[in-house]
């Protein structure tokens, strides 16, 4: 197998990847992030392991396709794949279904609630346009209480009192957080979504009203989390430290080297077969 980097310390750094053996991979989390502009780069990590163990261009289908290639040159065994941790994108999906037939596709729970942030704020823009009390508010409604200081918890219990539209939607966000963080089984957790779901498409808040239809199209998928509990947590660390990666190295214009570093930084390799 070639290395997927250009010039010859790259090639040099990434030969202990050669070496790297999946054969007992049965849990991943797949996750983009931005190279540099609206390049995309797909990283996999391995959820039980908590390392990146395989990095590779774009955000689409091919992705898993060139990602499942690569998984077999190292050992693993695409068929022995269990459950996948990712977020809504649709060529995920796709190519999920195609390359790791044996999966269990689980939408993050993380990109659920920020998909439930975003609409929140769009319900606090509309209505700041003619509430100038809603100006520079955004935060007091998208972090938890736990993380409001004392004055902030006040001014956001004081708008919370005036029954404004973006306190509602609010209280609709905080509502799917606890079904992730309270419920008890799978049974649980899709009354309690069904009943939230019904809420916000009544609720006359667009925004809200969306909401509940991105999550009715992701349904099954959002609700295999509570039969296996795996999020994206570790990626989302893991992505801190490559965008630091990134903003060290000024944006990494060539592919191979940023991969690189993402294996030298998150990899976990065995930098003897180079050293020795």
């Amino acid at each position: 197998m070639t290395p997927a980097c250009g010039g010859s310390s790259a090639i040099t750094w990434t030969r202990p990847r050669l070496y790297e053996d999946y054969t007992g991979v049965e849990a991943i989390g797949i996750d983009e992030t931005s190279r540099k502009g609206h390049r995309y780069i797909t990283v996999v990590a391995d959820l039980v392991e908590r390392n990146v163990i395989c990095v590779v261009p774009g955000k689409d289908s091919t992705t898993i396709k060139r990602f499942a290639r690569d998984f077999m040159d190292h050992n693993g065994d695409p068929d022995r794949v269990r459950l996948v941790t990712c977020d809504m994108s649709l060529g995920f999906a796709k190519g999920i279904r195609e390359r790791l037939p044996n999966a269990a596709r689980i939408i993050d729970k993380f990109h659920v609630i920020k998909h439930a942030n975003e609409a929140v704020d769009k319900v606090r823009k509309q209505e700041a346009r003619g509430n100038a009390l809603l100006k520079r508010t955004k935060y007091l409604w998208l972090r938890n209480e736990s993380n409001l200081t004392g004055l902030q918890l006040e001014t956001k219990r004081s708008l919370q009192r005036r029954r404004l539209k973006t306190g509602r939607a609010c209280q609709m966000r905080e509502t799917l957080q606890d079904i992730y963080d309270t419920s008890a089984d799978r049974a649980e957790a899709e009354t309690a979504l069904k009943r939230l779901c019904s809420w916000m498409t009544r609720s006359r808040l667009e925004p809200m009203k969306e909401f509940a239809r991105q999550i009715r199209r992701h349904w099954r998928d959002i609700l295999a989390y509570f039969d296996h509990p795996y999020t994206n947590a570790i990626l989302e660390g893991l992505n801190s430290v490559i965008q630091n990666v990134k903003t060290r190295a000024r944006g990494f214009k060539n592919m191979g080297y940023f991969s690189t570093m993402i294996y030298l930084t998150c990899g976990k390799l065995d930098l003897s077969t180079v050293t020795t």
